[in-house]
């Protein structure tokens, strides 16, 4: 994979072409010898040409989930989001060779426009195929491709609003670089690729039609007319997704937000200390070095009810395991404790709750 940072290269897009080219011939000599070198008839079938992607990265335009439009289908962008799910990778048909199945011809490297694509006709002049095609696998071209999907930052999000989400493809070597949980930055072009869902809607297609009186009728033997889905609607129906060419951690705003936010915890906590008696913190010390700690602590949980002692510890660590905390997106962590405890009838649960 060839790595371009965007801003350095951003005045240089007429010259791109010639100095990738010059780029791959410098770095490269073998690859440079098997494009220049024509190899023999019993060499070309050893020959493999080695395929080179270019992805891009640092762009400064980075734009939220909700600002994509349709001004901005097949420019260069960078969007940020939260990997929410990721598909197992698949291998793509890029480029496929078919054989004419009436009269054998071989079309080769029909591109695939982001579906399954067969040639328009047959290039022999005295065959009229038009549809019975089959493709050779072992001629065509494949690529390792992964679909994820991102949904905005919870801090991007207005207030009474859903979080968007936006389906974003990744080819070849940026394959399993995000996993589910990540704050990412990804590099690409939005595309538009048609809402395919819109076309299995389950259900009896009616159609209206006029009789031999002239009266408009269905298929169904009422009256009346099939709206806007036979009229073609449904074709026009297209969704956005992004072609991913880089991807990498949103980590640097994270990282700076935890730093600040622990030095307010920390300040927080020594605010606490400052506001306690002599007596008090020596008693914190003394409790603090018991190693039996623990077990008093859990025998001070409702010391009215005898033995249940794993329920015991676990309200223990649902209220104590934790302190009320606010994520750098916004997010409010262990705001609320609710406490739930499964049981048999007559374990003494209600009493349990009530001195929670």
């Amino acid at each position: 994979m060839l790595l371009y940072y965007f801003i350095k290269y951003k005045r240089f897009d007429p010259y791109l072409r010639k100095a990738v080219q010059d780029l791959v011939q410098k770095y490269i000599p073998d690859y440079a010898k098997i494009g220049t070198a024509l190899p023999s008839a019993n060499e070309a079938d050893m020959v493999k040409t080695r395929d080179f992607w270019v992805s891009w990265y640092g762009s400064p335009y980075i734009k939220r989930l909700r600002e994509l439009r349709t001004n901005v289908i097949g420019q260069l962008v960078a969007i940020t989001g939260t990997v929410t799910r990721t598909s197992e990778v698949r291998p793509e048909l890029l480029f496929g060779t078919f054989r004419c199945l009436d009269c054998g011809t071989i079309v080769k490297d029909v591109e695939q426009q982001f579906k399954y694509t067969e040639p328009t006709s047959c290039p022999n002049p005295t065959c009229l195929n038009q549809h019975d095609w089959e493709l050779i696998i072992q001629r065509s071209k494949f690529t390792d491709w992964q679909k994820i999907r991102l949904q905005e930052n919870a801090n991007e999000v207005p207030s009474g609003s859903m979080p968007r989400t936006i389906e974003v493809i990744f080819r070849n070597e940026i394959v399993e670089k995000a996993k589910a949980g990540d704050k990412v930055i990804i590099t690409g072009i939005p595309i538009t690729v048609p809402d395919i869902s819109q076309f299995s809607t389950p259900g009896i297609k009616v159609e209206s039609r006029r009789d031999n009186n002239n009266r408009r009728v269905t298929e169904l033997g009422s009256e009346g007319v099939t709206g806007l889905k036979a009229l073609g609607a449904r074709d026009l129906t297209y969704k956005m997704c992004f072609l991913g060419y880089f991807v990498r951690p949103n980590e640097a705003k994270a990282r700076t937000s935890y730093s600040n936010l622990n030095e307010e915890e920390y300040e927080s906590v020594e605010h606490y200390l400052q506001t306690l008696t002599p007596e008090d913190r020596q008693e914190l010390e003394m409790m603090k070095s018991d190693p039996m700690l623990y077990s008093k602590l859990i025998n001070c949980i409702s010391p009215h009810i005898f033995g249940h002692e794993e329920i015991k510890k676990g309200l223990i660590l649902q209220l104590l395991g934790g302190v009320h905390k606010t994520t750098p997106e916004g997010i409010n962590l262990r705001g609320d404790i609710n406490v739930c405890i499964v049981g048999d009838p007559s374990t003494a649960k209600s009493q349990f709750l009530k001195y929670v």
